[in-house]
C-alpha cells in the first residue's frame, strides 16, 4: 500500500544500501581481534556528526598506548592526530576479553570535498605492540 505521506519518502532518501566499507589492516601481532565495526550512519554526510566504534577481543592486557589517525583525502594525506589510547573511550589498563573503541567522533565539515576519504587508525600498546589497525572508505 503506497501513501503520499511526504515523511515516508524523506526516509526512503535518507536510508542507503551501502555498506560501511573496512579493511583490518593489523599484523598478526595485534592486541585486539576486531569482530565488527559500525557506524551510527552510513555514508557519512556533511554537518552531522559521524561516530565509528570497533568492537572485538582483547588478547592481552595493556596498561597505556597511543594512537594515530589520519585521513587521506584522494591521495593526500591530511595531519594525523594522535593521543592517549584512553581517548578513545576505553578505561586502562585494559584486561583480555570484550573490547569497544570509539575509533571515529567529527562532524564532516560543509566545505569538504567531494571525492574518495580514506581513515586510517592505527593503535599500540606500551610494548609497542599494535592494538588495531584499521581502513575506513567512503565517499562526499
Amino acid at each position: 500500500m503506497s501513501t503520499n505521506d511526504p515523511s515516508e519518502t524523506n526516509r526512503k532518501h535518507e536510508l542507503s544500501d551501502i555498506p560501511l566499507q573496512w579493511i583490518n589492516c593489523s599484523t598478526w601481532t595485534d592486541q585486539l581481534s576486531i569482530e565488527k565495526v559500525d557506524a551510527n550512519m552510513w555514508p557519512p554526510k556533511r554537518n552531522e556528526l559521524l561516530t565509528v566504534s570497533v568492537s572485538g577481543v582483547a588478547k592481552e592486557s595493556f596498561i597505556y598506548g597511543n594512537y594515530n589517525k589520519t585521513i587521506v583525502y584522494r591521495g593526500y594525506s591530511l595531519p594525523s592526530i594522535i593521543g592517549p589510547l584512553d581517548d578513545l573511550g576505553i578505561k586502562l589498563p585494559t584486561h583480555p576479553g570484550p573490547l569497544k573503541m570509539i575509533i571515529f567522533n567529527a562532524t564532516i565539515p560543509e566545505v569538504a570535498p567531494e571525492g574518495q576519504y580514506d581513515l586510517y587508525v592505527k593503535a599500540s600498546e606500551q610494548d609497542h605492540f599494535e592494538v588495531l589497525c584499521v581502513k575506513i572508505s567512503w565517499e562526499l
